[in-house]
């Protein structure tokens, strides 16, 4: 159970550093190093984030940091090129000791997705739905015999593996999400479901995560800008192009009904971790993050006072 100013909830609650530091985007803002990163979390109100390579590779040092802020580690996510390695095993040993450190670290979870694609990232929120621009079935199966690869590995180490669906990737558009979905083994490996990319992908994330809300197991909840997508489509811009026009918006502002999925996820007894993201705002990151989990927590006290 978490108690989120009075509201008590099941749901579980965490942030990420992406909020602050994009990766996707370097330079573009003033980066928060660690461990004054973990100080704005902990001031946030969060009680979990997910882990960042800048967060170092000594797990003695971030396990101090992570006590002394009073956070615990969810997950931490990883680009995989799995359409070239497919089901190639010796192609993942090199996550042996990314699995292994977060393993040293308490998390338990490993966040991947197939890798960024240059003409994936023009098309941004364009797939056509028609499957023209998307992979045959025999490539979803190879991307899906890549993930269980990398889940079999991630299970030596005590590590769930969540395959997460991104906008400039091969999976981002609904009739692609689907398309996977039908070829993995969710008892091996089930999905990181982002609601803000399958938004911006042109697909309702309400409805998805009620028709498969037992195939996701990790979420990451975030809101799109309804003028900002509608633009970006008009315009044509890449994804990257997207972000530096802050195409995901503050939660519940957007156009991914957090509401509904809140209540979707509440009425189902969702018990994965929720990490709230925002990937670029206008303003301080830090009120950005604060002000979202507000939503959720004053979502949460509503919920509860009418019984729901």
């Amino acid at each position: 159970m978490t108690n989120i100013n009075g509201a008590t909830s099941h749901l579980r609650i965490a942030t990420c550093p992406v909020n602050w530091n994009n990766n996707d985007i370097p330079g573009f803002k003033p980066v928060t190093p660690f461990p004054e990163i973990l100080d704005r979390m902990h001031d946030d109100g969060y009680a979990a984030t997910e882990y960042d390579a800048s967060f170092g590779n000594d797990p003695v040092q971030v396990c101090a940091q992570m006590d002394s802020h009073d956070l615990v580690l969810t997950g931490s996510y990883q680009w995989v090129d799995f359409l070239t390695h497919g089901a190639d095993v010796s192609a993942y040993e090199n996550l042996r000791p990314t699995l292994a450190l977060l393993a040293e670290l308490g998390c338990r979870h490993l966040i991947v997705s197939d890798s960024l694609r240059p003409h994936r990232v023009a098309l941004a929120g364009r797939v056509p739905e028609d499957g023209s621009e998307s992979l045959d079935d025999a490539s979803y199966a190879r991307i899906a015999a890549g993930i269980h690869a990398v889940a079999t590995m991630a299970a030596e180490y005590g590590i769930k593996v969540h395959y997460h669906n991104h906008v400039g990737s091969w999976i981002e558009a609904p009739h692609e999400v689907a398309a996977l979905l039908a070829q993995l083994d969710t008892s091996c490996a089930d999905l990181c479901f982002d609601t803000g990319h399958y938004a911006y992908g042109g697909g309702n994330p309400a409805q998805f995560i009620q028709d498969n809300i037992a195939k996701i197991g990790y979420l990451h909840l975030k809101d799109v800008d309804t003028d900002a997508v509608v633009a970006a489509r008009a315009r044509e811009l890449t994804f990257l192009e997207a972000l530096r026009e802050y195409v995901f918006s503050p939660i519940g502002t957007g156009s991914a009904d957090i509401p509904a999925i809140l209540s979707v996820l509440v009425e189902n007894e969702f018990d994965g971790w929720i990490v709230v993201e925002q990937d670029t705002c206008v303003g301080d990151p830090t009120e950005t993050a604060r002000q979202n989990l507000a939503f959720i927590e004053h979502w949460l006290e509503n919920h509860q006072a009418i019984g729901r």
